[in-house]
This record gives structure tokens, sequence and C-alpha cells, in this order.
């Protein structure tokens, strides 16, 4: 679930059943579904950092997914590659601060493109169907 995690359609509201997991995505998809309507360059650059801390904090947990796991060798390659994604993510997002620092919207339209990248890789690996 990276960013993969990066976002999940943010509800508005939490469910009970959400993880915190998918609370902390939420946070980063409704950062970035924020740049949207955001007002000027500075603006956003504080949406992808309220994205970035989304996504760090996001790193103290495993997807649902895992739970399920119970060969301990299966379990440590796929932590190793969720904390890639994120690592990966993170980066993406710094990125797009940066862009925004720079008032570069190729840059910026460059880093959504690996941002939305990352999340397809993530969900498809780590989201739960259920």
């Amino acid at each position: 679930m990276a960013l993969a995690a990066m976002a999940m359609l943010a509800s508005g509201s939490l469910r009970a059943d959400e993880t915190p997991l998918a609370e902390e995505m939420d946070v980063v998809s409704s950062a970035l579904k924020g740049l949207r309507k955001a007002d000027g360059w500075e603006a956003k650059a504080e949406l992808a950092r309220e994205a970035q801390q989304g996504c760090l904090n996001g790193l103290k947990y495993l997807p649902k997914t895992f739970e399920q796991m119970k060969d301990a060798k299966e379990k440590a390659k796929a932590t190793a590659d969720y904390e890639r994604l994120m690592g990966d993510a993170y980066s993406a997002l710094c990125q797009l601060e940066s862009a925004f620092l720079e008032e570069d919207q190729d840059a910026a339209d460059e880093a959504m493109d690996l941002i939305k990248s990352l999340k397809k890789e993530g969900h498809t690996k780590y989201e739960d169907d259920e």
C-alpha cells in the first residue's frame, strides 16, 4: 500500500473498520486531492508536505494483508518491498514539493505521474480486496 501507498480514496470520514495505515493513506489522498483547489505554489507545496507526513506515518504500519502471511521469509520480503514502495512514494512527494517551490508545472506533473504509478503498484500488491 505505498502510494501506493498513496492514496486510497478519501472517504471523508473514517470507518470503524479502517486500519491505522488506511487512515494515514487517507491523509495522503486528501492532501493530493486538495491540490486541485489549492491557490498558488506555496499552498501546493504545503499540501505536498502534508502528504509526505502521512506517508512517513504510514511506515509505522503494515498492510492488513500481511496478517495472513504465515511464512516468515515471505513476510520479510513483502515488508522490505512495502518499505521500498513507501520510501519511493516519500521521495516522489518530495520531488512534488520541490517542483511547486520551483514553480515548475512540468516537474510537478512528472512527480504526480510517478506518485500515481507507485500507488497503482502498491495497491495491486498489498491492498486487501475485501
